[in-house]
């Protein structure tokens, strides 16, 4: 079991992690369209008490399963609906992976007393799970249910290794709840592989894999409390898409998320710089390979990128579960060379560097950007010229994990005017929340990924519909509202938009559908494939 005096040696990179996220984390609002599309359906389910089918604009949502929202419903039967408790539920579970990280670590290395500190600390030094993790996403609960059983798996009394067998049904389950069948991959590759690396499989392997399956089948067992309800609650195209299409339609010409076979490839450089654009690291890596201590790191890191190089569906936060192999990785190799390499600093001088020139780049871009960026960006390239520094001279790792956490807040800090500006529907929506409780029919057009949903707090569907069907409903509905994604601003004479505002390189506008249907632009021919509808999740 877990000990007060193991959580003890993890306190500075927990507070360090946790500090920073609640800093960055309350900075704006949540941002389009991951937050705002999670908290939509936390919200819809809400709203309407389906609290078995996830919901999307009205529709039972076979793309998500429903752990994430029940969180979120549990903080808000408490405090009431709003978007504290989803973004406080974030940093809480991202402090619970650095920690189970660090314990993880501790079980595996139990002769090594500084490498859970290390592994904790290079696991709160990655870039992208700490800006992931500002994000209100389902990765996160996946991620704790799977580290949890990772540690149920490894939990040992003293030199003897004993699995927790009820933990790892646990995790399965909650796994299976947090995200899908994706969750089997991801505890799926170490169990599969446990003859290599665990002592108990290597002794009674016969026994081990029944003791798993038989833990594998006990937490589809408690999947299968929510699925089987939730299935005969869902019409046909839900029962369809949730049993097959949404794990079988991934794998194989992916509907979503298509990428080639080497796609992690390249990425894995980026998602763990800059740890990995160090020859500290490099010059390491064969030793750690030989080490036969370290299989269970690399079987599962390798295992489960190459299967889901494998899958045709991918994403970076697919492996965002995985990413603790690599902080063990990388925490192994600063104890073997507690002075990392340089790469560190002058990754972040380089961004101040950009920073800095930040202003005169923008000179050659077409695009408006708020004037407080003038100021707000060159004075958060400053700070990091002074950080890039700092990092040359101390070069631990905790040294340089917390900087890299310092230098996300700042480069967060200085564009957040820019995310306040062109990525918060928070106006836009609260005016349609407004027009949709007085009585106002809404139609939008195009792919409807919820973005207003929760800020608005809408209690009906919008109708989505494509060039043709808007037309066609706006002449049907001259004096209700649509909602259209325009390339420029309107600054004609004439019929005016009700509202528009800037969303990233394009402009959302909220039209009288009778105006809008009267705009020259409308009495043009269709284009073709103007009644096809690109995508829309169901």
């Amino acid at each position: 079991m877990t000990k007060l005096r193991d959580l003890r040696d993890l306190r500075a990179p927990l507070l360090a992690w946790s500090m920073a996220a609640l800093v960055s984390i309350f900075l704006h609002a949540p941002l389009p369209l991951f937050s705002t599309r999670s908290l939509a359906v936390a919200w819809e389910m809400w709203d309407r008490g389906s609290w078995l089918v996830p919901l999307f604009n009205g529709e039972p949502y076979s793309h998500k399963t429903p752990l994430l929202p029940w969180l979120i419903h549990a903080g808000w039967a408490v405090t009431g609906v709003s978007d504290l408790w989803p973004r406080l539920l974030m940093v809480l579970l991202g402090t619970v992976v650095v920690a189970q990280v660090g314990l993880l670590a501790g079980r595996l290395y139990p002769h090594k007393p500084q490498l859970p500190a290390l592994a904790a600390w290079a696991m709160a030094g990655f870039w992208y799970f700490f800006m992931f993790a500002l994000q209100v996403m389902y990765e996160l609960p996946l991620t704790v249910a799977v580290l949890g059983g990772l540690l149920a798996l490894c939990r040992r009394d003293g030199e003897a290794w004993t699995p927790w067998w009820p933990g790892v049904a646990l995790a399965v389950g909650f796994g299976l709840l947090a995200k899908g069948p994706v969750a089997l991959l991801h505890l799926g590759v170490p169990l599969l592989a446990a003859r290599w690396w665990h002592p108990d499989a290597q002794r009674d392997g016969s026994g081990f894999a029944k003791r798993a399956a038989l833990a594998v089948l006990a937490g589809i067992g408690l999947f299968a409390m929510w699925l089987v309800p939730a299935v005969l609650l869902g019409d046909p195209d839900y029962r369809q898409a949730l049993l097959v299409t949404q794990t079988a339609g991934r794998i194989k010409d992916s509907f979503d998320h298509a990428e080639p076979w080497w796609w992690y490839a390249p990425l894995l450089l980026a998602l763990m710089a800059p740890w990995w654009w160090s020859r500290w690291w490099w010059a390491q890596v064969p030793a750690l390979w030989r080490d036969a201590g370290n299989r269970f790191a690399w079987i599962w890191a390798v295992g489960v990128v190459l299967c889901f190089s494998a899958i045709s569906g991918k994403n970076p936060y697919y492996l965002l579960p995985d990413f603790a192999a690599f902080a063990i990785l990388l925490a192994l190799a600063a104890d073997a060379r507690p002075r990392l390499g340089s790469a560190t600093g002058f990754a972040v001088l380089a961004l101040a560097a950009a920073m800095l020139g930040a202003h005169a780049l923008a000179a050659y871009l077409r695009q408006p950007f708020p004037e407080v960026l003038r100021t707000s960006v060159p004075l958060a390239g400053g700070v990091l010229a002074v950080l890039g520094v700092c990092l040359l001279r101390w070069r631990s790792l905790p040294a340089q994990a917390c900087g890299v956490l310092l230098a996300m807040v700042v480069l967060h800090a200085g564009i957040t005017p820019l995310l306040r500006a062109q990525f918060d529907f928070t106006p836009t929506a609260k005016l349609l929340g407004d027009a949709q409780r007085a009585g106002t029919k809404i139609a939008f057009l195009g792919e409807y990924q919820l973005q207003f949903h929760f800020a608005g707090r809408l209690r009906d569907p919008l109708q989505v519909v494509d060039e043709a069907g808007a037309r066609a409903w706006a002449e049907q509905h001259p004096a209700q509202w649509i909602v259209v994604n325009s390339r420029e601003a309107w600054r004609m004479s004439g019929p005016q938009p009700i509202t528009q505002q800037r969303w990233r390189t394009r402009w959302i506008q909220v039209w009288r559908a009778g105006d809008w249907r009267a705009l020259p632009a409308q009495q043009l021919p269709l284009q073709a494939g103007a009644g096809e509808l690109r995508y829309q999740p169901r």
